[in-house]
């Protein structure tokens, strides 16, 4: 037995020694040993007798130097990496491709090297030999289209012989000769006033796809680098990009916040015009409760004046007529077009345009409404559709004003401008980093060239460092010193701008006529682009132009070089709805329950959760009714894969955040403002205390009101340091008043040793009751710019002044996702 004992002691001190093999300095792994070996030949042969065999020792040599030279290239190759597997992290696969083209340029040629090295079978679609049912098909298809060409050839003569005479017929109808330069001076098509307009006809080729939508200007751009809309689905009749092919999203985090610049091609936005006496402007806008209510009471007197010139942009709510503060139509910004000083004189007799613009969703109802309000105007106001008109483009970041300005010419250059001029002006603009900095609404208008002249732009290289004079010029603002009339207002303008666009082909001709490294020279006959530029609420510039002429424009932007490095990035809808999120702004209309069309929009996101949801197997998706909330309750409140407002009421509407504020901070408010609280509907932005990030769709609670029990345990979560350290100052809760001595030292005692509970522990306090829902999150993620989950949603107002406890207790919430028993305290802050 003494060696079994010795034995044992010995597997006791192995155990040991072997308890610390984590300390060890790791091996490295066999299959490197392996490719960094080198064979070597004993030469022990070679010195028979204690004599020199020189060809047996060269031989053994000779192999020893092979086997290294074999060694050091594999050890090479082992850790090398492919040209595939060094394409940039936002642009790679699940998979790597063997088409040497899907690599940068700059490592095709390695690729290629590399696939022929290894005999890597290369994929080719147009040299790939089809399988045996689709070489028959294609047979097929055509021996029917060979049949078919001598009668297809009859019917395009016929066809053309017809357009050709119906042609002839209308030059004659429309057009005048003029003995001046030869030209033809084709009539100018009748403007349709108080008259939805339809888009323009688009080219043959493209013609079927466009049938129940319209594309954007930069559709065939956009349609290479990011994914769209569905074709038999699109969004508010456009094809709109949803997002880049790009995998990443914090590269557009960065460039939108810290460095660089992300650009949107917006022209889906709706465009609107008013024209007539300045007055009858005056009560149409009036009727749509703009300038009438809160802050903006000073618009129609000498704080609006600016605005009333056209001087600055006006972005706010409009509303039915007579409805403030519910039934909201949507946010709009809207542009007077100013006018001579010397037309001021007579303003009874003056006709004024104004243009307003407003997202898609809500252009229907906003559209219906200006018309019932213009026809009551005396005298009378007209209305024109500019969506297919005017285009825009949306561009934000630090080097945002650096990018319009390297890509947009203005006609007037050199001496041919004063110092108040919009182009002296916005040529000094290029080192403006932050547009706070900008007077509050300003604009900018004036015309540029044709972008294509100067394509590709060069980077700017004088005066992007800010100086004294960038600084007085912003402080003075010289613009607001002369009055010039946009162009973009003048239709006439538009169409000029449009209609002489020359070809592509053109425009290289020009460009190799050119000296080299010069730009070409400017004609009389160039076009000259009217263009608007303002900066918006969410600090970002929007470019106003002919809807023809985005196209050019948007070029010239996307790919400018800046002088940070890099080009301009662009975004779709998702990235916009993310950067509205991290600034804590909500998006419209997602995030605007109880308007039209955030109720639309949330119908369609509904019926796409509930697909998603119905197409699982049964086994494998969220069963709603067996949701655990605790206390033996089971069940999701409402429709799991929705924001259910109707478990709050059926007459929901929204209310502005000054209203709420207002009912927030004073409980005694009048009996007027109280009833106007009855379903009303707040924006607010939630931030979690501790860990989690909220998802749409998720539950808000207040805190418990019928229980005082799970009421003291969310409020003691309150207290607890946020970042789980130790805070020099802790605060408690007292006890509550009717307390004894003994409660009292038994609370402290519990306070100070009671460890923070987790969700899932047995301590952690339960969700409410569904008296004490609240509300719903809209829009929720993690948040970049906070390093944090945070969400935006919408509370129901009168239940939350009903709320107990103090002010600071009824801004905390609970908030649970859907289909989760678990809610998380948050904070919340009116937006």
């Amino acid at each position: 037995m003494a060696p079994k004992a010795q034995n044992t002691a010995t597997t006791g001190e192995k155990r040991k020694r072997n308890s610390n093999i984590n300390d060890r300095p790791r091996k490295k792994p066999m299959s490197i040993h392996e490719a960094r070996k080198a064979d070597s030949q004993a030469v022990h042969k070679a010195f028979p007798n204690g004599e020199l065999n020189v060809d047996k020792f060269v031989k053994a040599k000779e192999f020893e130097i092979l086997a290294l030279e074999e060694s050091m290239k594999r050890s090479k190759d082992y850790l090398n990496t492919r040209a595939f597997q060094e394409v940039p992290r936002d642009l790679r696969r699940r998979t790597a491709s063997h088409n040497v083209k899907r690599v940068p340029k700059r490592l095709q040629e390695r690729a290629a090297r590399e696939m022929k090295g290894d005999n890597t079978p290369t994929v080719n679609a147009r040299t790939r030999k089809p399988p045996p049912h689709a070489r028959l098909r294609l047979e097929t298809a055509k021996k029917l289209q060979s049949l078919s060409t001598k009668s297809k050839a009859r019917k395009a003569a016929k066809k053309a012989a017809q357009e050709q005479t119906a042609m002839e017929v209308k030059v004659i109808k429309e057009a005048e000769i003029t003995p001046v330069d030869g030209l033809v001076k084709t009539r100018q098509p009748r403007v349709k006033k108080n008259a939805i307009k339809t888009p323009d006809v688009p080219k043959a080729r493209f013609r079927k796809r466009q049938i129940h939508k319209s594309w954007l200007p930069t559709h065939l751009w956009h349609a290479k680098r990011a994914r769209m809309t569905p074709p038999k689905e699109p969004l508010w009749r456009f094809a709109i990009p949803l997002s880049p092919t790009m995998k990443c999203y914090r590269p557009t985090h960065k460039a939108a916040n810290s460095r660089g610049a992300v650009g949107w091609d917006t022209s889906y936005m709706s465009t609107i015009g008013l024209e007539g006496k300045e007055k009858s402007i005056e009560g149409l806008l009036k009727a749509l409760r703009i300038g009438v209510h809160g802050d903006s009471e000073t618009l129609w007197e000498a704080r609006g004046r600016k605005w009333r010139q056209g001087l600055r942009v006006w972005e706010g709510w409009v509303y039915e007529r007579n409805s403030h503060p519910a039934n909201p139509i949507a946010p709009v910004t809207i542009v007077w077009c100013s006018i001579p000083a010397a037309s001021t004189t007579v303003e009874s007799k003056v006709t004024r345009r104004v243009i307003v613009r407003v997202h898609p969703s809500a252009f229907l109802q906003l559209w219906e409404e200006t018309l019932k309000l213009c026809k009551v105007q005396k005298p009378v106001v007209t209305v024109e559709d500019l969506r297919f008109e005017i285009g825009s483009i949306e561009i934000q970041g630090p080097a945002a004003t650096e990018a319009l300005v390297g890509s947009l010419y203005p006609v007037k250059a050199g001496d041919h401008r004063s110092p108040s001029d919009p182009e002296a002006v916005w040529s000094k603009l290029a080192p403006l980093t932050n547009t706070l900095s900008l007077p509050r609404n300003a604009l900018l208008a004036f015309d540029i060239t044709d972008p294509r002249l100067h394509h590709p732009p060069r980077t700017i290289t004088d005066g992007l460092a800010a100086d004294e004079q960038l600084v007085q010029m912003l402080a003075n603002w010289p613009i607001d010193k002369s009055l010039t009339t946009p162009a973009i207002f003048d239709r006439n303008a538009r169409l000029a701008a449009s209609r002489s666009l020359p070809s592509q082909k053109s425009i290289n001709r020009r460009k190799a006529a050119a000296l080299p490294g010069l730009y070409p020279g400017a004609r009389p006959i160039d076009p000259k682009i009217p263009v608007l530029l303002h900066v918006n609420s969410s600090g970002s510039w929007t470019l106003l132009a002919p809807w023809k002429c985005i196209l050019p424009i948007w070029y010239s932007v996307v790919y400018y070089p800046l002088s940070t490095g890099g080009n301009v990035r662009f975004g779709g809808l998702e990235e916009t709805r993310q950067l509205a999120h991290e600034s804590s702004r909500p998006w419209f209309p997602g995030d605007f329950p109880g308007t039209k069309a955030g109720d639309q929009w949330e119908g369609s996101e509904q019926e796409k959760r509930k697909k998603d949801w119905a197409k699982r197997p049964r086994g494998k998706r969220m069963a709603w009714d067996s949701v655990p909330l605790g206390n033996g309750r089971k069940g999701e409140i409402g429709k799991g894969w929705a924001c259910d407002w109707s478990v709050l009421g059926d007459a929901l509407h929204r209310t502005d955040r000054a209203a709420a504020e207002r009912v927030l901070s004073n409980p005694y408010v009048s009996n007027v403002e109280q009833s106007a609280t009855t379903g009303a509907l707040v924006n607010v932005k939630m931030s979690l205390l501790s860990r989690g990030v909220p998802q749409p769709c998720a539950r808000v609670y207040r805190l418990p009101s019928t229980d005082p029990e799970p009421l003291q345990k969310w409020l003691a979560l309150a207290e607890k340091p946020k970042n789980g350290k130790k805070s020099a100052q802790k605060i408690f809760r007292l006890p509550p008043r009717n307390a004894t001595q003994q409660m009292r030292a038994a609370y402290l005692a519990h306070t100070l040793l009671e460890p923070p509970a987790q969700p899932g522990d047995g301590g952690y306090p339960v969700v409410p009751d569904e008296v004490d829902l609240v509300g719903f999150v809209t829009t929720g993620n993690y948040n970049l710019s906070e390093g944090r989950g945070t969400g935006i949603g919408s509370l129901l107002l009168s239940k939350v002044v009903e709320g107990n406890g103090d002010m600071r207790e009824r801004k905390l919430c609970i908030v649970r996702d859907a289909g989760q028993g678990v809610g998380r305290l948050a904070s919340w802050e009116l937006v």
